[in-house]
Formats: structure tokens, sequence, C-alpha cells
């Protein structure tokens, strides 16, 4: 979403599925047409049915698996004190013997859009049928809804202690997109109804409020109402005229 141009003929790899994974007449055909208009070098790779779906499916759950986890270190942050996620997370990005890369390693608002929040939740079902014995995918849903929670509770927090209202700019579920299923600012929206505040979405009001910035890098060229709070969960944005909170650095004060 958003990218589907670029991605089309840029793509990480290309995953082929046939019956036995083997490079069938058929597989060697899509093979010659996919090659006529992604770039050279791309990756291919060739597994039965059941593979290709499953390498599919779980490079989503990967995804996910590492947004709650950095996500988790912004909630230590916030917990324990004199501590900015972004100084761990960084670390943690550069450290690619180990952990693969800097890609969803910046912690921020949850994990969203229609195919990420899905592919766990029919995880969760397989897990139960196979009688895993665990349920690696529950604990990762589970930490997106709480994470989404202690966003709303924040918000919730300076509303009441300012009294103020709480407007999200960003209701879609990424940057230029208009897609709302899997929202992280929708879901924090709803625990926010929970504690008896309804919140407005996506427009800079002439009245002054708590704004959460819902989307990353979007949003630093509004001009705030003067007594505004700005909650920033992606530790970007600045201001000489407004508060501004970097939700998940509570080493400095901004």
């Amino acid at each position: 979403m958003g990218t589907v141009k670029w991605d089309m003929v840029n793509p990480e790899m290309v995953i082929i599925g046939t019956q036995d994974g083997s490079l069938t007449g058929d597989a060697e055909l899509l093979l010659d047409f996919y090659r006529t208009f992604i770039v050279d070098g791309t990756r291919y790779e060739v597994g039965t049915w059941d593979e290709a779906e499953a390498i599919k499916i779980f490079y989503n759950t990967f995804i996910s698996t590492k947004v709650a986890l950095v996500n988790m270190m912004q909630d230590v942050a916030e917990r324990s004190g004199n501590m900015n996620v972004d100084v761990v997370t960084q670390a943690l990005e550069r450290s690619t013997y180990r952990i693969t890369g800097k890609t969803y390693m910046k912690a921020g608002m949850g994990d969203g859009g229609g195919c990420h929040p899905r592919d766990n939740i029919a995880l969760r079902y397989m897990a139960e049928e196979l009688g895993l014995g665990y349920d690696l995918f529950d604990a990762i849903m589970r930490a997106r809804e709480v994470q989404a929670k202690n966003m709303a509770d924040k918000l919730v927090e300076i509303s009441k202690e300012n009294n103020l209202p709480i407007i999200i700019l960003g209701q879609s579920y990424k940057p230029d997109v208009d897609y709302l299923d899997g929202s992280s600012s929708i879901l924090t929206a709803h625990y926010i109804k929970e504690q008896g505040i309804v919140p407005e979405f996506d427009q800079p009001h002439p009245y002054k409020a708590v704004y959460l910035l819902g989307h990353m890098g979007k949003h630093h060229d509004y001009k705030f109402p003067k007594g505004s709070i700005v909650i920033d969960p992606w530790r970007s944005f600045k201001s000489d005229n407004v508060k501004v909170i970097h939700y998940g650095n509570t080493r400095f004060n901004y």
C-alpha cells in the first residue's frame, strides 16, 4: 500500500509455488514472464504451494513481531525513566550479525494494515488446531492491543490534567493511503473512548488540544494552536510554540 507501483518491479523476492516444489514447465514460463519487467538480480524462491504461502505469511508475522518488540522497548522507556528508546533501537538496528537490519526498527504506533494483523490472527487459530502447545502469534496480537491502550492511557492522562480534547492526526493505517483496516490510530481511539473521551481525527483545529501524531514524518508543517500539547511517538517533531512530548523518550524534556 502506497508503494505498489515501485514494489511491483523491485520486489525483495518473487515467491512461486508448485505442487512438488520443483521448477516445472509452468514455473519456468512464469519466471520468464516476471523477468521481462522485474529488475535484474531479484531473488526467486520456489517451493511447494504450502511452502510458498508459508514464506509469504511468516514474512508478514515476522514484521509484526519486530514492531511489537520495538514498541515493547518504548513502553519500558516510558515506565523506567532516563531512557530514550531510539538509542536502544538504533544500537540494535546496527547489529546486523544476529539482528537483521534496521527496517521496522523504529518504535512508534502499532503494526497495521489488512495483512499483518490478519495473518497473526489466522496463525493463532492454526497454532490451536495443530496443538503446538504455545502461541507466539496470540502474544504478538495481545502486545499490539496493550501497546495501543498504553498510548491511549497517556493521551487521556494528559487530556484530563490539562482539560483539553484529544485529536489524532492520521486515521489510516499508514501515510499516503486511505486504507483504514488495521489502523493503530483507530485502535488507540477505541481505548480512549473506553475512558469516556471521544477523540477527533485528522485535521488541526483552531482551539488548543492534545494532538497525537499518528503517522511518522507527517504533520510537521502544521500550525498547532498555542497552548496545545503534541504527542510524538516517532520522536522527530520539535516546536518553539507548543509543548511536545516525545513518547518513548524519558531522558529529555521537549
